[in-house]
């Protein structure tokens, strides 16, 4: 077999899901992007736990040809989609993990108890399902530009990633989180807290600019100076650098010069300690904080360069800093 390695690798990964139980039985699907034109895939009625080579089928991305006793999963439309959507997935895992199905029955948000899982997660999207096999695609595909983990309601979890690391890991974390509300809410300590989506709705009428321009930058330097909080939080933690964020697609940027907590300085300059860039789409979905900028950065959305583990020190200025973007929303 040409793609022994990667096959082997779909195996190792499978039996791993299976042993966490986030998947049993015949439940689940794979697919591995190995090359421009050929995606491996688990077949139809494969048990993950116990995967062979067998199990894992070759289609050619070039004529949707394949040529194998199995038959596909029964998913491959939808991990079709992602495979040709997000160029830097190249890893699509779909799973039933428990907790995380089961939170999703009963709940609409699930509230985020560690750093790391803010960082990585963020708010996910929950999908509805009225079939058995993924059949309405567009709106899975749609979560997936916000997050690299979706929720298919009643149906389990969809992970993308640059490799299976990076999707398993996303899985993990949301099904810990699921447990840890399930154990919170056993002793009556959780409310019911607005998504952060429906938050973005309040924004709708405030007065909207053009991205990185410079009374998108005025605005925002004059929202982070008059906010008593910020500055308050600036000063304790001693924030001060350049921070930039650049377009890719026009090349534009907005770079500001902070001490202790205050903007002293704004422009258009594209070098600063840090830099986050991303492609304009992405980009005005961050500043409407329709995506968490730290999120955007874990899950590769969006590019960062800098020392950012000086930069977590000033984490509680900056998460703050951030929620003020939504009250300068870009169009």
């Amino acid at each position: 077999m040409k793609y022994k390695k990667e096959v082997t690798e779909i195996i190792n990964w499978a039996r791993l899901l299976n042993e966490r139980g986030y998947v049993t039985a015949r439940g689940g699907n794979i697919s591995y992007q190995v090359d421009e034109d050929t995606i491996l895939m688990t077949a139809h009625d494969s048990y993950l736990g116990f995967l062979e080579e067998k199990d894992v089928l070759e289609m050619d991305l070039k004529n949707l040809h394949q040529d194998n006793k199995k038959e596909f999963s029964s998913e491959r439309f939808l991990h079709l989609e992602i495979q040709k959507k997000f160029a830097e997935g190249k890893v699509v895992v779909h799973v039933h993990s428990p907790y995380t199905t089961a939170f999703f029955e009963y709940f609409d948000v699930l509230e985020m108890f560690s750093f790391e899982v803010k960082f990585y997660l963020g708010d996910v999207s929950v999908i509805p399902q009225e079939t058995p096999t993924v059949t309405l695609i567009a709106p899975v595909i749609k979560a997936l530009e916000d997050s690299n983990i979706v929720v298919l309601k009643n149906h389990g979890v969809l992970a993308v990633g640059k490799d299976f690391k990076e999707a398993f890991s996303l899985i993990e974390l949301l099904e810990e989180q699921a447990r840890v509300n399930f154990a919170i809410k056993s002793v009556g300590k959780i409310e019911k807290h607005q998504n952060q989506k429906s938050k973005n709705k309040e924004s709708l009428s405030l007065s909207k600019y053009k991205m990185l321009s410079q009374e998108h930058r005025d605005r925002l330097a004059e929202l982070v100076n008059n906010d008593s909080q910020v500055q308050e939080l600036g000063k304790k933690y001693d924030l001060t650098c350049t921070l930039a964020v650049k377009n890719q697609d026009s090349g534009e940027a907005i770079c500001f010069y902070y001490e202790s907590g205050k903007i002293v300085k704004a422009d258009g300059c594209d070098t600063a300690e840090f830099v986050i860039s991303g492609k304009e789409d992405i980009l005005k979905k961050v500043f409407n904080r329709e995506i968490d900028p730290f999120v955007a950065s874990t899950q590769g959305k969006v590019k960062t360069k800098g020392d950012f583990a000086k930069m977590s020190k000033w984490y509680p200025v900056l998460v703050e800093t951030f929620k003020l973007w939504e009250k300068a929303p870009v169009k």
